[in-house]
């Protein structure tokens, strides 16, 4: 299996949620330390936080894990898009993939990384009802094109202007684009995430 890096984009200012959204409690641990730890059991190595707003109290939080960080200074006018070019290019050299996601959707199952992990595609999307969501993979190669991208639309538009097939990867996992913006979809998101794991929730 190619060696599959990771981007996890944490630099934005959680404006709506009111509160820092890495550190919010998930499981047994944070929203940070539960992805971080999500990705080194699948052995997705090297994984990269581009870190913003509270910058070093994000960092100090997760240094024990050994993984490396990208600073945005200038969190509070750039997009998410921004911080994955730069996390991109930090790890460009040391591996054939990129994963990509936010850092705040918890909730993706390992199960979906697996599968996300099994297809070799220029540009991987997990898709879960028809609705797209993260991970989103790509070759080296192809990171390194889209990160020229400097039009409209973010992420979801250099991928558009690259004009090249997307891999759709359907999963039973609608953790994909359960983000939390606001406290309202967090607290939904603990209540979802507990019904789930007690099989309340079908997966």
């Amino acid at each position: 299996m190619k060696k599959t890096g990771a981007v996890l984009a944490a630099a934005g200012l959680s404006s709506r949620m009111g509160d820092f959204k890495p550190m919010l409690p998930f499981g047994d641990s944070t929203i940070a330390l539960h992805m971080v730890n999500m990705l080194k059991r699948m052995s997705v190595e090297p994984i990269v936080v581009v870190t913003g707003y509270r910058a070093e109290e994000l960092e100090r939080h997760l240094t024990h894990t050994g993984i490396r960080f990208v600073r945005n200074d200038r969190f509070g006018e750039t997009q998410m898009f921004d911080s994955v070019k730069m996390g991109v290019r930090a790890i460009l050299s040391d591996c054939e993939r990129i994963m990509v996601m936010p850092l705040d959707t918890p909730a993706i199952l390992p199960e979906t990384i697996r599968q996300v992990l099994t297809i070799d595609a220029g540009i991987v999307r997990t898709m879960c009802g028809g609705e797209p969501g993260h991970p989103i993979m790509f070759w080296r190669e192809t990171a390194e094109q889209l990160c020229s991208y400097t039009g409209d639309g973010g992420l979801r538009g250099a991928i558009e202007a690259y004009g090249a097939g997307v891999t759709d990867l359907e999963v039973k996992d609608e953790g994909i684009y359960r983000d939390v913006d606001t406290k309202e979809e967090y607290k939904k998101l603990i209540e979802w995430s507990y019904r789930r794991e007690m099989g309340a929730i079908p997966v």
